[in-house]
């Protein structure tokens, strides 16, 4: 390591899932206690992937670093928690609130007092920011935990986010937003995406930052063309599912295309559930694409997934928006009006 940092930032989704498997917990524990070990304070919160969405639950897997004495976890979702440390002769307030997910269209930060006590004042939020000409790689995050960048309290000089796989960093009034987005590729809207983690500086009023990026696993497209007049011996489903055997790569995200025509009958056969589930330890994502593939006597019947109302709204203001320039009024007007509609359309959910 070239430089030794002071404080280490996870802005939530430590984990996939709320109960993760003790293999996962055990690799995370050693290398939170190599970072205290090495005397960097480390700071966690919760996401969406960490945060239980119905009911409650007295602790979380992340809780557990806190409880060790290796980290500082803050876990609640209904208050901004902090804790402030001295760094290099200087006070440095560390504040965060983990994701809301009973209430996921709700702000972060609307009536929370953020804490703006030290020399330097950081937060650590899991949301999704509005407007600034930010959009998540991902579209259906965009109105999760969302919030503007006049939510964010004056005097704060950092504000590390999570939530958006992309990453981005913006500047608003003194204050330093940035999302380091995850560090591995987790699905194929991020294929473009690069991956990374960031590290800043703050020495005064001015921060520096830059974005440290990672190899990732591959991703890969591939073509398969079916016929009703083909010959396959151990039938239709084996024949594809032999094929993408060959493709194999446990850390691979995989999309492979099916086109031609088939019969009903075939088609049938094809059980794409049943070739999902035997693929499963085959990649680390799957995706079977059948909209070029043709059914005797009905033609091409598969769509994408619908969007629901929010995420078409979304997706429709966010391209509009993309073609305006940054200091264009209408951008504004537009970024208000995406927020707003979204608020109305989850209102009438």
């Amino acid at each position: 390591m070239k430089n030794k940092p002071d404080i280490f930032l996870i802005a939530g989704d430590v984990f996939d899932k709320i109960l993760p498997t003790n293999a996962s917990r055990v690799f995370l524990t050693s290398k939170i206690k190599l970072l205290n070990d090495a005397n960097i304070e480390v700071f966690i919160i919760g996401g969406n992937h960490d945060i239980p969405r119905f009911g409650s639950s007295p602790s979380l897997a992340i809780d557990v670093l806190g409880s060790a004495g290796i980290a500082t976890v803050f876990s609640r979702s209904d208050i901004i928690q902090k804790k402030t440390i001295k760094v290099h002769g200087k006070s440095v307030c560390v504040s965060g609130r983990s994701y809301y997910t009973k209430f996921e269209r709700s702000n972060p930060l609307e009536d929370i007092s953020v804490p703006i006590e030290g020399d330097y004042n950081i937060l650590m939020i899991h949301g999704s920011l509005q407007g600034l000409n930010v959009a998540s790689s991902v579209p259906e995050f965009s109105c999760q935990n969302p919030f503007r960048a006049e939510d964010i309290t004056k005097g704060l000089n950092y504000l590390a986010l999570g939530h958006f796989h992309n990453y981005f960093e913006r500047e608003y009034k003194g204050c330093t937003i940035v999302n380091p987005g995850s560090i591995e590729k987790l699905s194929w809207a991020e294929m473009n995406d690069d991956k990374g983690f960031v590290w800043a500086e703050l020495n005064g009023q001015e921060t520096t930052t830059e974005f440290i990026e990672l190899e990732t696993r591959p991703m890969e497209t591939s073509q398969l063309g079916l016929s009703k007049t083909g010959h396959y011996i151990k039938g239709i489903k084996n024949y594809v599912l032999d094929f993408l055997t060959k493709l194999s790569n446990p850390e691979k995200i995989l999309k492979i295309n099916l086109n031609g025509l088939i019969s009903q009958d075939q088609y049938n056969q094809l059980k794409i559930n049943e070739l999902l589930r035997a693929c499963n330890d085959l990649f680390f994502n799957l995706r079977i694409d059948r909209r070029e593939l043709e059914i005797e006597g009905y033609g091409r019947v598969f769509m994408e997934r619908l969007d629901n109302p929010v995420e078409a709204y979304s997706k429709r203001l966010e391209i509009l928006i993309s073609n305006l320039k940054p200091d264009n009024p209408e951008r504004q007007l537009l970024e208000k009006a995406k927020y707003l509609g979204i608020k109305y359309l989850e209102s009438t959910r």
